[in-house]
């Protein structure tokens, strides 16, 4: 095997390295969403920034080597595992993101709600004569 084809793999690997710990910082910031916790979503999320700059950089030097390899069959096939094993991980970070995503978007709407009956706008409502309260009913937070 050729430095370029070993320095290659080296990348794939560490590429995979870095897809694994960022499917389990996601699953950290999960748990921070479910739980409510400011400081672990913190530091998931900075870690989440690291972990995304260091696979854009090692996404750069597998492409810069890929195109100066001419690729032997032996080395294609251990390059395909690790590159399978890299995209089925790469596949659960995006599944897991767009849960987490979904999720932020679940707890802004549950905020929205809350703020919004509080402050007295809520459709919703109707007053005793069954009509929708107007605006000028709405009274703004401090004055209920």
């Amino acid at each position: 095997m050729t430095q370029l084809g070993a320095s290659l793999i080296d990348v794939l690997n560490e590429q995979l390295r870095c897809a694994q710990a960022m499917l389990e910082t996601l699953g950290r910031e999960n748990h921070a969403l479910v739980a409510g916790d400011a400081t672990l979503l913190s530091s998931a999320g900075a870690d989440k920034a690291r972990l995304v700059d260091a696979l854009e950089t090692l996404e750069a030097e597998r492409r810069g080597l890929s195109e100066q390899l001419e690729q032997s069959v032996a080395l294609r096939a251990r390059d395909e595992s690790t590159w399978h094993a890299l995209l089925d991980v790469v596949a659960a970070c995006k599944e897991q993101n767009q849960r987490n995503g979904a999720l932020v978007k679940a707890r802004s709407e549950q905020v929205r709600l809350a703020l919004q009956t509080l402050r007295g706008s809520e459709p919703g409502f109707y007053d005793p004569n069954g009509l929708k309260p107007s605006a000028r009913s709405a009274r703004p937070l401090g004055t209920a």
